[in-house]
């Protein structure tokens, strides 16, 4: 999710954000010189981040194949970021044309900027919403008129729920976009794990550089409530290398990575 962050005594229009920064990991061109020295920061105080940005989008491509495979041609991207570098609708729609996406951001500067990236794409918009309020996301215009919420819906919250803080409820805000789509739709989750060697990471980045972007860290045993009601595919919840890995995954020690995701399908 693309939640600014606010360095101080600057405007809005010239902070970094977590999404330019991903764009900048990902080898994107829709970034800042100042978004780009955050991301070094951050590079410096956790230099495994970028790496596991880059395996969360080898993720997403696998997850958006499998789900293409079900049968799914509808999906809606929760905190997307900007859909570039290999996101949701360049892969679904190189399986199938017809597959539509919605991107949905909170940060305006992003959904602007998305908004220009898939314009002109058939089946796919953008946009700028917050994912908490449920009904009023899929009540936007741009939703109403791709969606048919009659028919399997994949619901991707890709280190998304990350920057949900405990009493935004995020079980809560799944389970209402869980009973807003049919039978036979699925939700896709990636999440930060809580772990000493990221938590080091943001505890130097505060000393160094002042506050770090705000995540809340959790466990993999919390992540089950998150799919509560549905059924998980297999292997289950698992650190994103070992999600249906493919032949030649060259992580070394992947069962140590502590980035889980899952997929859970609406019987």
């Amino acid at each position: 999710m693309a939640l600014p962050v606010h360095p101080a005594g600057q405007h809005e229009a010239d902070q970094p954000s977590i999404a330019r920064v991903n764009d900048c990991w990902l080898e994107g061109s829709h970034h800042s010189d100042l978004d780009r020295e955050y991301a070094n920061h951050i590079a410096l105080c956790a230099p495994h981040v970028p790496y596991l940005v880059r395996e969360s989008r080898q993720l997403l491509r696998r997850m958006v194949e499998f789900l293409v495979g079900q049968g799914v041609r509808q999906f809606l991207d929760l905190g997307s970021g900007i859909p570039t570098q290999g996101h949701v609708h360049e892969v679904a729609q190189q399986i199938d044309p017809a597959c539509r996406v919605l991107y949905v951001d909170n940060d305006p500067r992003v959904a602007s900027d998305g908004a220009a990236v898939v314009a002109g794409t058939p089946g796919v918009a953008f946009v700028g919403a917050d994912i908490r309020r449920p009904k009023e996301v899929l009540d936007t215009q741009e939703a109403r008129e791709l969606f048919d919420l009659s028919r399997p819906v994949g619901v991707l919250l890709i280190e998304t729920l990350l920057y949900l803080r405990d009493e935004d409820d995020p079980a809560a805000v799944v389970k209402a976009y869980v009973d807003s789509v049919s039978s036979g739709s699925y939700v896709g989750i990636v999440h930060f794990s809580q772990n000493a060697e990221l938590e080091e990471g943001l505890g130097l980045f505060s000393r160094m550089f002042g506050a770090p972007p705000l995540v809340t860290l959790r466990d993999r045993e919390l992540l089950v409530d998150f799919f509560t009601g549905l059924e998980l595919v297999e292997p289950g919840i698992a650190p994103v290398p070992l999600w249906r890995p493919e032949d030649d995954n060259p992580v070394r020690n992947p069962e140590t990575v502590q980035v889980h995701a899952g997929l859970g399908r609406k019987p």
